[in-house]
């Protein structure tokens, strides 16, 4: 049966490169293939991504544009050991080393342009919120490990670095539309160009599908962007970037019947943020800059139910013989209606300043102070209508020492003080050693802290019951009550991770081979859970180590052709006293990418992953791993030419080896199943 889905996936397009296929000529230098990337993540020094002193994964501007993917969290799918689920057919989950954070994988840093935008609510980060368009990206880079030492506690399993496009990468207008399957239809328009000395891009746009069909998830997202670039002088320049977006989602699940939030309804939301910096550099190796930066959202989610369903389980509580299961409907006849909300407004302000110094030939520096001030307001999640805040101040400090040209010392540390969690120290030591030129080796240890989210720390999250006086018989009265769900008691302390790693990463220009490896090994702490004690209270439970390894290898045999493949394989060793780590890594995951360019101008990819049997830690019951999935994406596209414009026309097959569970394994069903589109743009 699977063999056979596989052959129908594949149906269309291999008659396609068997007729347009057309021998390429080979070149000594490939398209594309010379220097290994410079990366600015790893260490906020530009550096050869062979040479940083941690594991970096580079999505470039080649394999997003070929991937087809509509959410910015399927380009994950490239780095190793990631895993990207559907909670619902709109909501996107990331993750590294396995599913151990649930929906909010709350110990992954994510950056837009260097700034973080994880939620400081729930953690982690809402992929299908992220105010802008696929093809504003240029880069990705992704940390593979910890990098509490640069980026904060919160960079606890890793780093995600969305890089947006500079406004002098494009010029002039550029309209884009996808239309296809379960209602998707996205599209965007662009604008860049110079005035006054400015230059500038401004994007608009929608993201819109049907989502699943087993579920409510209907989304209508409307997002825009702008970015502004200033050259004061040769040194000196201004950048402003902002970003505003509007979300209209449906959630909840179709067999809810119990005292839940969770009936289908439809949520709204709104978020806007902006960016300003000034940078004064003399060179690459030697500038200053500092940023103010501004986020905030808001959410209305609210549903209306039947508050019989929550007296029922009080009085149920009190004594089951007195009143059993439907006393609250037979008591009232008619429905009780009771709106939850679980309404919530977000907002972080924050100041940065960063140095950057080469001291000499062997040696350069970097250093930066950071303030931020998080504010979170939900009545209902936290049982006030105060804010519940966070206020940190951190500093850090990273050395590079090459000290011969072979050897390369780097040494970073970063002390943060924040009013909800003790103090953390983050230090990280690297050694690279290239032997032969191409060929670079890396040792390292690092320790990181996440501290707990403001939900984790204060949530005081419960249902008032109304009070009832019989209109015919005053005796018969029921006095309001309080039904307790999550309750905070005095709040979590940060996990702990200690993390090592052996790394050797390779580039073989005569035989267009690159390619990086590693091993490491995790040992996780004080991992935060959850206990039933009149309310679920978070605590510090869990001990869990993780011991791993993975390989990326990329090849460009001969000019139009791109071979990518990476794998990875995991082993988690778990206490389980509150989660279900042990299960939540899949054993290995491999991805395979080709590009491939064919006769008449076509262009022909496909992404394929496999994922093992793993188990997300908030996916419900049965608590046991979801099958190994495949998933397969292939893309036709033909570009056009009309002078100095260009068009181009794709058809995009997602998920084309058919259905399966990309997140529960029951109730709420989600099931993603083969899905067409057809993506059309314009340059002019």
């Amino acid at each position: 049966m699977a063999r056979g889905i596989r052959r129908l996936g594949l149906a269309f397009f291999l008659p396609t490169l068997s007729a347009f296929a057309a021998p390429l000529a080979s070149s000594d230098e490939a398209d594309g293939f010379g220097d290994l990337p410079v990366v600015l993540t790893a260490s906020r020094l530009r550096q050869a991504v062979a040479e940083a002193p941690s594991a970096v994964t580079v999505i470039d501007r080649e394999m997003i544009e070929k991937s087809g993917v509509r959410q910015i969290a399927d380009l994950m799918r490239f780095v190793p050991g990631a895993i990207v689920g559907y909670n619902d057919g709109n909501r996107p989950v990331v993750t590294l080393r396995g599913g151990m954070s649930g929906v909010y994988a709350s110990g992954l840093q994510v950056l837009i342009d260097g700034v973080s935008v994880y939620s400081p609510l729930w953690g982690g980060m809402q992929w299908e919120e992220l105010p802008i368009a696929v093809s504003d990206i240029e880069r990705i880079e992704v940390i593979r490990g910890p990098n509490a030492a640069i980026f904060g506690p919160n960079s606890f399993l890793g780093v995600i670095n969305i890089i947006t496009r500079e406004p002098a990468a494009d010029g002039g207008f550029r309209v884009e539309a996808r239309m296809g399957g379960d209602g998707i239809a996205d599209g965007a328009g662009r604008y860049a160009g110079v005035a006054g000395g400015w230059r500038y891009r401004a994007t608009l746009g929608q993201r819109g599908s049907d989502g699943f069909e087993t579920r409510p998830d209907t989304q209508r997202y409307l997002f825009g962007n702008a970015r502004a670039e200033y050259r004061i002088d040769h040194t000196d320049a201004l950048q402003l970037t902002a970003r505003w977006a509007n979300n209209r989602k449906d959630l909840g699940d179709y067999a809810e019947t119990g005292v839940s939030n969770q009936y289908p309804h439809t949520a709204f939301g709104h978020s806007a943020d902006f960016q300003v910096r000034w940078t004064r550099a003399q060179s690459a190796d030697d500038e200053v800059w500092v940023q103010y930066y501004h986020q905030q959202s808001a959410t209305q989610d609210r549903v209306t139910i039947d508050a019989r369903l929550q007296i029922d389980r009080v009085l149920n509580g009190i004594s089951p013989v007195l009143f059993p299961t439907g006393s609250a409907f037979i008591l009232f006849p008619s429905a009780l209606p009771y709106t939850v909300d679980l309404d919530y407004a977000v907002v972080r302000d924050g100041i940065e300043l960063q140095q950057t110094r080469r001291w000499g030939a062997s040696l350069r520096s970097v250093w930066g102070l950071e303030t931020r001030r998080d504010a979170v307001d939900s009545t209902r999640l936290f049982g006030t209508r105060d804010e519940r805040t966070a206020f940190l101040t951190r500093g850090f400090s990273n050395v590079e020492w090459k000290w011969s040209d072979r050897w390369t010392l780097h040494g970073a540390a970063m002390i943060e003080r924040n009013t909800n969690a003790k103090a953390a120290w983050s230090p990280k030591v690297a050694l690279t050693y290239e032997p032969f030129i191409g060929h670079v080796f890396r040792v390292g240890s690092s320790r990181a802290q996440r501290t707990p989210t403001l939900f984790e720390k204060y949530v005081n999250y419960y249902f008032d019951t109304p009070s009832y006086v019989s209109p015919v018989n005053p005796l018969v009265a029921i006095p309001p009550a309080r039904l307790q769900i999550q309750m905070s008691r005095g709040g979590p302390n940060s996990e702990s991770i200690l993390s090592h790693e052996i790394g050797y990463a390779f580039s073989l220009p005569n035989s267009r081979l690159s390619g990086d490896m590693r091993w490491f090994s995790d040992r996780l702490g004080g991992l935060v859970g959850q206990i039933n004690n009149g309310g679920v209270t978070f605590i510090n439970m869990d001990d869990v180590y993780v011991r791993g390894g993975d390989l990326t290898l990329n090849w460009l045999p001969r000019a139009g052709t791109r071979l990518r493949m990476a794998f990875s394989k995991t082993k988690i060793y778990a206490n389980d006293q509150g989660g279900t780590y042990s299960i939540s890594a899949p054993d290995n995951t491999v991805s395979l990418f080709l590009g491939q360019s064919l006769a008449y101008g076509l262009e022909f990819s496909a992404n394929y992953q496999r994922v093992g049997a793993m188990f997300w830690t908030d996916a419900g019951s049965p608590k046991r791993p979801i099958a190994p999935i495949e998933h397969l994406n292939l893309r036709l596209a033909k570009a056009y030419h009309f002078g100095a414009n260009r068009a181009e026309a794709a058809l995009v097959v997602q998920e084309a080896l058919g259905n399966h569970h990309a997140y529960y394994l029951s109730t709420p069903k989600t099931i993603a199943s083969r899905l067409a589109s057809v993506q059309l743009s314009l340059d002019f």
